[in-house]
């Protein structure tokens, strides 16, 4: 039935039935666009998309299901930074006292690092110049008094370590200061921040604000005078010995805290101590009016191993420098031959002597004439003289040689204007026969 009317770029066409009209909008000729018109529309006309002629809409499908996210566990709620208003109290900043905003800016920076956890703190680093440099004065000026006084303890026996300790004793404990300088640089803010916090809670207990204040600044701030006395304790034992030195009128300080001319770069004192012990020191006035500064005690182990040591290296230099086998087999026999008058002195009649004379078959040991009309006592070993010579040898340095426990007696005499002192006498049966500059030598080492 051709009953329907068209509108295309402004004119009117038609008429047409329905199926041209769908003909035509499928061809392009025209669009959903256009208007179009019949009867039952009576005077309006109407957009053809908006007519039973306009083309039924495809139906897609919904869109397909994505994957679902996976489950993330819930977040752990962060406890806040500053629990209770610490960082915010007109307490706290009454006990840290000068320099607050500069401290409290630190403790954010720790407070955050500990996730807001005031309790791990301190187990937080931050950087502080000044107890790098000087950690017990640091610490007592902010009074920290427990910390502090525990690190001017190590200070302090440090400075006070007596020339006689053991190198190593004095490296080990010269390293401990340096180390808990840099511990406290690492970690002072946060124990400054453990000391206040617990100020703290103690205060905000009391019922009246303004008496806690109060409390908070007499308690809290820092302290000039407690540093400046650690810092001079410090001092005077730094200084004790060379002041000690200066006392010439006492002629034991002279002579322990002095110089042998040989050997300056040790003390008599610190060389005694460390190599005797039950050491005594004494001075008096001979009837000539001599001073005399007397020391006597014991040879420990350590002078008897230096001493065997010795022992044991000028032996075995004998042979340096010479080229030719026997003439170096020659001066090691003579050599030995020479310590083994010593060694028969002390070992002669000893099961020790014995038994090296039967170890390398010895028909026995017998007084003989050597070059220079002297003589010697000389082991008859064969072919293993040298051998048992050499065992003898290392047997009487263990057990004879500058032995543990020998008594010694030492004696200077100071001069009677105070400038300087020589040795008078070395006294022990330990040196019988040794060269002075010999035992010197050992003692010095």
């Amino acid at each position: 039935m051709s009953d329907w009317y068209y509108e295309n770029n402004g004119k009117r066409g038609g008429p047409v039935t329905a199926d041209e009209i769908k003909t035509m909008l499928a061809s392009g000729a025209i669009g959903s666009v256009n208007l179009v018109w019949t009867a039952a529309f009576g005077s309006e006309w109407k957009r053809l998309g908006d007519t039973e002629l306009a083309p039924p809409q495809p139906v897609m499908p919904p869109p397909l299901p994505g994957k679902e996210p996976p489950t993330l566990p819930p977040k752990t709620p962060q406890p806040a930074l500053d629990q209770g208003g610490f960082l915010g109290s007109e307490l706290t900043k009454a006990l840290i006292g000068r320099k607050h905003d500069h401290y409290l800016a630190k403790w954010r920076t720790l407070l955050a690092k500990a996730g807001g956890d005031p309790a791990k703190v301190v187990q937080a680093t931050s950087w502080n110049w000044p107890a790098l440099f000087i950690p017990y004065g640091w610490l007592l000026f902010r009074k920290m008094y427990v910390l502090g006084g525990i690190l001017l303890a190590v200070q302090l026996v440090y400075v006070l370590l007596p020339d006689s300790v053991p190198t190593a004793v004095s490296r080990a404990l010269s390293l401990a200061t340096i180390g808990m300088g840099v511990v406290a640089a690492m970690y002072g803010n946060a124990w400054y921040f453990a000391a206040v916090r617990t100020r703290w809670d103690a205060l905000r207990q009391e019922p009246d604000q303004a008496v806690a204040l109060e409390q908070a600044k007499q308690a809290g701030g820092v302290s000039w005078a407690t540093p400046i006395v650690a810092f001079a304790l410090v001092l005077a034992a730094a200084l004790a010995p060379y002041i000690n030195r200066l006392n010439w009128n006492d002629p034991v300080a002279q002579v322990r805290d002095g110089h042998m001319t040989a050997y300056p770069t040790t003390t008599v004192g610190k060389a005694f101590a460390g190599n005797f012990d039950e050491g005594q020191w004494r001075s008096f006035t001979t009837s000539k009016g001599q001073r005399i500064v007397e020391f006597t005690g014991k040879i420990n182990a350590a002078l008897h191993e230096s001493a065997e040591r010795v022992l044991s290296d000028s032996a075995q230099n004998v042979r340096k420098g010479v080229s030719s086998k026997i003439e170096a087999d020659l001066l090691e026999a003579n050599y030995y031959l020479n310590i083994f008058q010593l060694v028969y002195r002390d070992l002669n009649g000893k099961p020790t002597l014995t038994n090296l004379q039967q170890k390398w078959g010895c028909s026995g040991i017998e007084q003989a004439n050597l070059s220079g009309g002297n003589s010697a006592m000389v082991p008859s070993c064969g072919e293993y003289t040298l051998s048992f010579l050499i065992d003898a040898f290392g047997e009487w340095a263990e057990q004879s040689h500058w032995p543990t426990g020998a008594p010694v007696t030492v004696q200077w005499t100071v001069d009677v204007s105070g400038e300087g002192f020589e040795i008078s006498q070395l006294s022990s049966p330990a040196w019988a026969g040794k060269d002075q500059d010999h035992i010197l030598d050992i003692l010095f080492k």
